[in-house]
């Protein structure tokens, strides 16, 4: 009985401690089971997410259907229940058109296309407002949103699949394509940047450290800033989302929001080693920053910069891991840089050295009216396409340009309006468009393209009328007081002759030509002018620095109307800035303003129009002529003659006939002839 109650005791003993020490496991066992409760609730959390981010991208995806011979385009199939994406903006919904794919034909892609191209002043993508540094960015960086060339005024998907605006135009949310990715530098071939050589993947982060600098005071890039300096905040969420306010409803805020490039901060955040810049320096060291030491590009675009030789080449080869579709059908692109001049160049075209050139005006006439070169078809006024038939095809094209030639109104001699406007009272403008650009454009007066329905064609042309000009002259105050043939007036209590220079392009016959001309109406009137040749890298310099009497330009239009950055008053002292003529008007400010502020189109016509009215007045330009030209390109082999690999392009006549008549030069649709 003992024994049994000593049995007894043990059992009882070793269950109390079985309890105890279950007791005292109890908490470990809870927290490890909680644990493995949140390691499984995150999973599968995480596989929610990318399950849901997967049916968007598919949803948002077009579908792609080979093509089923040589020529026969693939097809972009929209879902079929997004009736918004019709790609205008419009609140509270995605409207972008779907990332359009018809005309890739992957059996075209290879080979290398060759053009002529200039030397930028730099390739900073903040800080160079040239467009060539703009062509560069583009085949090497993509936006969040895109412009079709069928149909530029509408946008469509790029690195944003979505993009909803909200809270009246002023806030704009998108979701950003997934995976990605930076192109890896070519300077990661050297051992001391081993620490690029890495994959990174693009995140909201990309477009707020790009804003960020933009909107940095310190940063060389007024040209930039004005477009984004209404900005009240930028957010990322998280990685694929980006939020960017704006203070006011602005109406530029469309272009520049859904146009915005990002900036990869993982090079330019960095210093030469890898480490982070202090943000307190990051302004200053972005101005002068080491991977612009090396010309270098990164972006996340179709093309990899491969090779750059200021004034000598540049080189982009198909990026490999880009998240689309190539941007053309090309392996490689080459920028010929050394041949400079038109002649040297259109000898060099017709050689076969470049695809696709343009004839300068006189050369149009030697070429094709003249019919010096039996390969260029001959003009038929009868038909437009007539240039297609020949061996080098030729076509009349316009371009969203305008030429003009500037006054700096901070000087005495043009500060007063009545000198200006005499100044294109004595321009023959008509005169040099038949007789040095061989008809090519139409006469300009303003800065929107005539074809525009913002074009305010009830102005009366400053037509060449040297009497008025000599009257407008004379009131002014400019007479001849000492018979030497010169005009002169009291400037700061000193007699000053009206003699300046005007800085222009090297290597343009048309403006030698042009500037010969208007010297010589000038000096019946009594003015001295001295034309003097820059070449291009030297001319951005001498805009930007305002170091000019006069001066010849060209501006790129866009289809989006907008006369803040070349004309608001704010623009005029900023470094860089581009009212580089000095012009000052408050009636202007308050236009320029309001424009932004205005989405309805009539009244923005309105607006546009009065603004286009008291620039005639003032005339800041000469306005001179609206782009037009003769696009060429390598069509046809001879007959008889074998086949030269890599020379003849197809595609051209397809894009000169399908896309927007102002930008059916894109390549979007070339390829090389096998």
């Amino acid at each position: 009985m003992n024994a049994l109650k000593l049995v007894l005791l043990f059992a009882i003993a070793a269950l109390l401690l079985a309890f105890v020490v279950d007791r005292w496991r109890e908490p470990q066992q809870l927290g490890a089971v909680n644990k493995a409760v949140e390691r499984l609730a995150e999973a599968t959390r995480a596989q929610t997410e990318e399950l849901r981010a997967l049916r968007q991208e598919l949803s948002r995806r077009p579908a792609i259907t080979a093509p089923v011979a040589a020529g026969t385009a693939t097809t972009t199939t929209p879902p079929a229940a997004d009736a918004a994406r019709d790609g205008n903006p419009k609140l509270g919904v995605n409207f972008l058109r779907p990332y359009d794919t018809s005309y890739y034909h992957p059996e075209w892609q290879g080979g290398t296309r060759r053009t002529f191209s200039t030397s930028p002043k730099g390739i900073n993508p903040l800080i160079d407002n040239s467009a060539v540094g703009h062509d560069i960015q583009s085949l090497c960086n993509d936006s969040l949103c895109d412009n079709p060339a069928k149909a530029p005024e509408e946008w469509q998907e790029s690195l944003a699949t979505s993009v909803v605006i909200s809270d009246d135009y002023k806030t704009y949310t998108f979701t950003l394509r997934p995976g990605v990715k930076w192109q890896r530098p070519v300077c990661v071939a050297k051992p001391e940047f081993a620490w690029l050589n890495k994959d990174v993947e693009l995140t909201s982060a990309d477009f707020k450290f790009a804003l960020d600098l933009i909107l940095d005071p310190a940063v060389e890039c007024p040209q930039l800033r004005n477009y984004y300096e209404d900005i009240a905040g930028v957010e990322t969420p998280d990685p694929r989302t980006l939020v960017v306010r704006w203070k006011t409803k602005v109406f530029t805020s469309l272009s520049a929001t859904l146009g915005l490039s990002p900036l990869p901060r993982h090079i330019y955040g960095a210093n030469r080693d890898g480490s982070p810049i202090p943000k307190d320096k990051l302004a200053v060291t972005f101005n002068r920053h080491w991977f612009d030491e090396f010309n270098g590009v990164c972006g996340v675009g179709a093309y990899r910069m491969e090779e750059y030789v200021q004034d000598k080449v540049a080189r982009f080869r198909r990026n490999p891991d880009y998240w689309g579709v190539p941007g053309s059908h090309f392996d490689q692109v080459e920028w010929i840089l050394d041949i400079k001049q038109p002649d040297p160049q259109l000898i060099a075209f017709k050689n076969g050295q470049v695809h696709a050139h343009g004839l300068s005006p006189l050369q149009y006439k030697a070429e094709v009216l003249d019919h010096h070169e039996p390969r260029f078809a001959a003009l038929d006024p009868a038909n437009p396409k007539a240039g297609r038939t020949g061996e080098l095809g030729w076509e009349r094209v316009k371009g969203l340009v305008f030429s003009y030639l500037g006054w700096n109104m901070r000087r005495p001699l043009f500060a007063d309006k009545r000198v200006r406007q005499a100044m294109s009272l004595a321009f023959p403008k008509e005169r040099i468009i038949r007789d040095v650009f061989m008809g090519l454009g139409l006469p300009a007066n303003g800065s929107i393209h005539p074809d525009s329905q913002y074009c305010n064609k009830d102005l009366i042309p400053w037509a060449y009328d040297p009497a008025l000009a000599k009257t407008l002259l004379a009131d002014a105050g400019w007479k001849d007081s000492d018979g030497d043939g010169i005009l002169d007036r009291k400037i700061d209590g000193k007699k000053t002759d009206f003699s300046f220079e005007i800085k222009y392009y090297a290597n343009s016959p048309e403006w030698d030509n042009t500037l010969a001309i208007y010297k010589a109406a000038l000096k019946e009137l009594g003015i001295s002018l001295a034309p003097k040749p820059y070449e291009f890298k030297e001319l951005i310099r001498i805009y930007e620095d305002r170091d000019f009497d006069g001066v010849v330009g060209a501006w790129q239009m866009d289809f989006d109307i907008d006369f803040y950055q070349l004309w608001h008053s704010s623009q005029v002292d900023v470094q860089g800035g581009s009212n580089h003529c000095g012009l000052k008007n408050a009636r202007i400010d308050e236009l320029a303003v309001k424009l932004r502020n205005t989405f309805e189109v009539p009244a923005r016509i309105a607006i546009a129009r009065e603004i286009q009215a008291i620039l005639h007045e003032e005339q800041p330009y000469t306005f001179f002529r609206s782009g037009e030209g003769i696009f060429t390109w390598q069509n046809i082999p001879p007959k008889g003659v074998p086949l030269e690999p890599g020379r003849w392009l197809e595609g051209v006549t397809k894009g000169l006939d399908e896309l927007h008549p102002l930008k059916n030069r894109s390549p979007v649709f070339w390829h090389l002839r096998q």
